[in-house]
Order: C-alpha cells, then sequence, then structure tokens
C-alpha cells in the first residue's frame, strides 16, 4: 500500500484563490480538489476558512472607516464652532473636548496659518477691550467738560452728564459696528414726573427730572451739545485708534473664515494626530 504524503499547509493566498474561483468562477469545491490535488473536504474548509477571513478584514475596515468618519467630523464640528464665534453666530456648546480636538487639529494642520490668525485675533480682542474702556474714559472726561453741559449741572441738574455719556457710548458701539449715522439726538421723549416736573430722556437715556418750564430750553441746550460732542468724539485719537483695531479684526475674520471653510467643507483633514484611529 502506497504511503499517503501529507500535504502542507494551505497558505492564505492558495485559499483566497479558492474562494474566488468558487464564488466568481463557479467552481466546486470538488473541481478544485481534483485540478488542486487536495481532498475535497481540505478545500471547502479551506473556502470558509477565506470567506471569514474576508468577512473579518471587511467588517475591521468597516470599523476603522466609521472612527475616521467621525475623527474628521469631530475636527469639521469644532472648525464649525471657530467659524460660528467669529460670525457672532455662537449658538454652540463647549465640549470638554475642544482642547484635546483642536490639539488634533494643530497636529494635523501644523503649517496652517489658521494658528496665526488665531492668536492674533486673541491680541486684538484685547486690545479692543482695552481701547473700548480708555474710549469711554475720554468720553466721560469731554463731556463733563463741555462748558454748556457744565452750566445745566452747575444750575443742579445733575442727570445731564452721565445721560448724555451713556449716549455717546451707545452711539459709539453702533459707529465701529458699521452704522457711522447712527444718533440718538432725534429720539428725544418728555416724561412726566409730577407735578410741573418731566423727565427728559434721549433714546434710552433718562436726563434727570428737571421743572417742566425749563425742560424744553435745557433739553434744546442738551440736543445741542450732544451734536456737537458727536462729531468730536469721532475725531479724537481713542476712537480713531479703536476704529482701526476693529477694522484690522474684520480682515482678520475674513482669513479666519476662508481658512476654516476649507477644513468644514472639504470634510477630509490632510495629515495625521496622536488621536487618529489608526
Amino acid at each position: 500500500m502506497a504511503k499517503r504524503t501529507k500535504k502542507p499547509a494551505v497558505k492564505p493566498e492558495i485559499r483566497r484563490n479558492w474562494l474566488k474561483r468558487n464564488e466568481e468562477e463557479g467552481e466546486s469545491p470538488p473541481q478544485i480538489a481534483k485540478e488542486a490535488k487536495y481532498d475535497v473536504r481540505t478545500v471547502r474548509k479551506q473556502i470558509e476558512v477565506a470567506r471569514q477571513e474576508r468577512e473579518a478584514r471587511e467588517a475591521r475596515s468597516i470599523v476603522l472607516r466609521n472612527a475616521l468618519e467621525r475623527h474628521y467630523e469631530d475636527m469639521r464640528r469644532y472648525a464649525e464652532k471657530l467659524n460660528s464665534q467669529i460670525t457672532g453666530m455662537n449658538d454652540s456648546t463647549s465640549s470638554l473636548d475642544d482642547d484635546f480636538i483642536e490639539s488634533a487639529l494643530r497636529q494635523h494642520l501644523p503649517r496652517s496659518p489658521l494658528w496665526a490668525y488665531l492668536s492674533r485675533l486673541q491680541v486684538l480682542q484685547q486690545r479692543a477691550n482695552e481701547g473700548q474702556q480708555v474710549l469711554e474714559n475720554k468720553i466721560s472726561e469731554i463731556v463733563k467738560k463741555e462748558p454748556a453741559l457744565k452750566r445745566l449741572t452747575d444750575a443742579g441738574l445733575d442727570g445731564v452728564v452721565p445721560g448724555i455719556v451713556a449716549v455717546l457710548d451707545a452711539e459709539t458701539k453702533q459707529w465701529l459696528d458699521g452704522y457711522s449715522a447712527y444718533t440718538l439726538k432725534d429720539s428725544m421723549i418728555m416724561e412726566a414726573a409730577g407735578e410741573g416736573l418731566v423727565d427728559p430722556r434721549v433714546g434710552f437715556s433718562r436726563m434727570g427730572t428737571m421743572a417742566k418750564e425749563k425742560a424744553v430750553g435745557n433739553m434744546k441746550i442738551v440736543l445741542k451739545a450732544l451734536a456737537e460732542l458727536e462729531v468730536l468724539v469721532k475725531g479724537i485719537q481713542e476712537y480713531i485708534e479703536l476704529e482701526k483695531i476693529i477694522a484690522e479684526t474684520e480682515r482678520l475674520h475674513s482669513k479666519l473664515r476662508e481658512e476654516l471653510a476649507i477644513i468644514r467643507l472639504r470634510r477630509i483633514v490632510p495629515g495625521r494626530c496622536k488621536f487618529c484611529p489608526l
């Protein structure tokens, strides 16, 4: 009786070829076994092993693809959040992982101008906040020195100066936002404040209670002074400096939005980071 020789272990590439022949070319296990000179049971077993290996590869591929898509989506959402903050439509809530996602994005895009822009924006925002406070202090100083308003204050109308300061503070914010023609001087209202008294206000800002018979004359002085102060404030150095800061901030916003749009709309971020699925 001839001695049976043990067949070598079936290599992965061989069983994958058998699976392909079986599925795509329609060869049966007996046909493959006869041609390959293997036991048909071995062929059937190896075809099944190859099928299971393929399914495992496909499952891993799906898991990896899903993880990678979620990773990209995390960074895209972070870019959306930054864009919302820049446009003033910040209705998104902060996440505990925001700092990690920013770190991931920095690792993916280490040479992006986005990081220099964000750093510069932070500086400009700080300067704008400080500049706004300096401007408000300067406005208060100017209004207190306005001769016509000082005469009203000396006559006991203590509400006029703080009232006009509040008006100018509100107006300058509107001017700096681009509404250069904005004014409250045409929105004066007299409100009754008791017998023989009125409480005039300019827009939202009250000028203080005063005698009704003198109110019209007093408010003519107030409104004339306000018109002159509006022109004066637009020309002071503190206002001009703040105007420059805001103009630079707007230019920077445009550059930032362009860089963020690449991340948001491309939806795939090149490069790698320590949080990448592989």
